[in-house]
């Protein structure tokens, strides 16, 4: 009751608040009448919007006509807002793309992409800039009035971003002070003198930068793997936005006090303990799941023509060093009268990088536990040697790359075949291949192909929607007693990267 009887008091007073004069309620205290078990929490208020995270892009502070790197470029859009730039500069480098807008603020991105290869840029120009990614700010990078700075000699994605940051703060900030005056050495007096000895050379100062491991060299494939969807990597530069032409429009709003306001410099933190490699980061583990299903296939039992030959294959790419690679992938059948005894239990290559031109590859793609004169240690010993050759780039539709590699087969050269591999990037998310074989005289059985296409979709960073054709692909003119039923021969997948 008596805490009723205070409830009622405090909303009686704050009634007879709201009923005085003008006069007397300018001139009254201004004392909160609200009870205090009706009060919003401090603690439950929305916290207030840091100073970084910008409603609308802040003033333009550098000429992003002025190109960075040798091939960048300007593009202007049509941007119906205020809450995007209507132009910004775009390049690419060593397998990295940017985006830089007139406010100093960037986007560094991976052309292959990988997961946590994404860099964001702003700046303040005369203060300071600030690199982030996914785990907050990174770097911080203060404005010395230093001049541009030269482009580093090994692009990385955190290199090249620290290079935009110190190309946008050129000439702008204040100068660090100039190093103290090293303290007078007193004169010590010795009644013998003693022969000096020379002095010791400094320690070599190792430069080795340290790894990283969001950006390893990848090993190419020589042949892709008809199982294992994401078994290769082949860093297929994808094509450049079209420049787009801006009409002319009502002009920006000017910037308010809040989209100007300097961003906050944080304190440099100490130096943390080098964290020891797992196993997975150490040998570059990747995996992925993909399930699918043959379009169109012969029955092995019946002859008869079918159609849906489903699978689900798990596939690892294990990489270890800069030019060793293994990729194996086990498959199974959901139905298991559809497996035919060719079909594999599992499939392995080993890629061996020799040069920058030249690669080996040791490989089995019909590779089984047990069968007829088949099992495990046969299909290790039974795998295929082949050397490729990687040709120059072919230009194409513009800045588009067609990358091709030469292929010859080394455990038989009289009955294996010669193969040419082409593949490029259609869009930024379409990639697609071919593969062209030729055999030597009377070495050609009725189900060896004179071609096999595969493309593939990236849907997103983890999951893309692939097609294969690896049936008896013949030319018209060399039809054979058994060839594919075309478009209908190959296979559909969906495949799904495991991120360790």
């Amino acid at each position: 009751m008596a805490g009723r009887a205070h409830f009622l008091q405090a909303s009686l007073l704050a009634l007879s608040a709201l009923t005085l004069p003008a006069h007397a309620q300018s001139t009254a205290p201004q004392v909160s009448t609200v009870p205090t078990a009706l009060r919003w929490p401090e603690e439950l208020r929305p916290a207030i919007r840091p100073a970084w995270r910008q409603p609308a892009p802040g003033p333009a502070i550098i000429d992003t006509a002025d190109p960075l790197i040798p091939g960048a470029r300007e593009v202007l859009t049509d941007t119906p807002n205020v809450f995007a730039w209507s132009r910004y500069q775009t390049g690419r480098i060593d397998g990295w793309s940017y985006r830089l807008f007139p406010d100093g603020s960037a986007l560094i991105v991976a052309e292959d992409g990988r997961v946590a290869s994404e860099y964001m840029l702003r700046c303040q120009i005369g203060e300071a800039c600030q690199i982030s990614n996914d785990a907050g700010v990174i770097l911080n990078v203060p404005a010395i009035a230093a001049p541009k700075p030269s482009l580093p000699a090994d692009i990385a994605g955190l290199s090249l971003a620290r290079y935009l940051a110190e190309w946008v703060l050129a000439g702008t900030g204040t100068p660090p002070p100039p190093p103290p005056e090293p303290a007078p050495v007193p004169q010590v007096e010795t009644p013998d003198p003693v022969a000096e000895q020379p002095p010791e050379p400094p320690a070599p100062i190792d430069e080795t930068p340290p790894q990283n491991l969001f950006v390893a060299d990848q090993v190419e494939c020589g042949d892709p793997d008809p199982f294992y969807p994401d078994s290769c990597v082949y860093n297929d530069p994808p094509p450049s936005p079209v420049r787009a032409e801006t009409p002319s429009g009502p002009a920006t709003p000017p910037q308010t006090a809040a989209q100007t306001a300097p961003l906050p410099v944080p304190a440099p933190d100490a130096p943390e303990p080098e964290q020891p490699l797992t196993l997975a980061q150490k040998y570059k583990l990747a995996c992925s799941v993909s399930t699918g299903a043959g379009l169109q296939y012969t029955d092995h039992i019946d002859q008869s023509k079918s159609f849906g030959k489903f699978r689900v294959s798990l596939g690892c790419n294990v990489q270890f060093s800069d030019r060793v690679k293994l990729a194996v992938s086990f498959i199974e059948y959901p139905i298991s009268d559809q497996q035919a005894p060719w079909d594999p239990d599992f499939t392995y290559a080993l890629d061996i990088r020799v040069t920058e031109k030249l690669s080996l590859s040791y490989s089995n793609y019909s590779a089984r536990f047990s069968g007829d004169d088949i099992d495990l240690v046969s299909s290790l010993l039974k795998g295929s040697l082949r050397a490729s050759y990687k040709l120059p780039s072919i230009p194409y539709f513009g800045d588009r790359q067609m990358n091709c590699s030469f292929g010859v087969g080394l455990s038989n050269p009289s009955t294996d075949a010669v193969s040419l591999f082409c593949h490029s990037s259609i869009t930024r998310k379409l990639w697609a291949g071919f593969t062209l074989y030729a055999y030597p005289a009377d070495a050609q059985e009725p189900w060896n192909p004179d071609y096999s296409y595969l493309a593939s979709y990236r849907i997103n960073d983890r999951m893309s929607l692939n097609y294969s054709n690896y049936s008896s692909n013949r030319w018209p003119w060399n039809r054979g007693s058994a060839p594919g039923p075309g478009i209908l021969g190959g296979s559909l997948s969906l495949s799904y990267k495991i991120i360790f």
